[in-house]
């Protein structure tokens, strides 16, 4: 492969990775309860974790390294929504959902500075 190619692919999965990671960690901060927490941290690490790995498997140059990083891939597809259902359902029989909110009231912090 060309080394140029090979250099934009590379950066290119990277960003998406992380711009992916990104969004996770932001709605992991900003969702309201747990369960919506749970869905931003399935879907967007599982996608941010895939791309990242596939980067470093290309970045190697090595076949039995990127065919490590895609066998990776195929294991956190497999274990990371097992993950979050099960953490789901722990969170669903210990109590009220509602218990699980985050509550920010930015303006009372506004007042209170006032």
């Amino acid at each position: 492969m060309n080394p140029l190619l090979s250099d934009l692919l590379i950066l290119l999965l990277a960003t998406v990775g992380v711009i992916f990671m990104l969004i996770s960690a932001l709605g992991i901060l900003r969702l309201p309860d747990v369960f919506t927490r749970m869905h931003a941290a399935g879907k967007a690490a599982t996608l941010g974790v895939s791309c990242l790995l596939l980067a470093a498997g290309i970045f190697f140059d090595n076949a039995a390294q990127f065919w490590e990083m895609v066998a990776l891939i195929a294991l956190f597809f497999v274990t990371a929504p097992i993950a979050t259902t099960t953490m789901a359902r722990a969170a669903y029989r210990t109590g009220k959902p509602e218990d699980f909110r985050l509550v920010v009231d930015e303006m009372a912090e506004v007042k209170r500075e006032e």
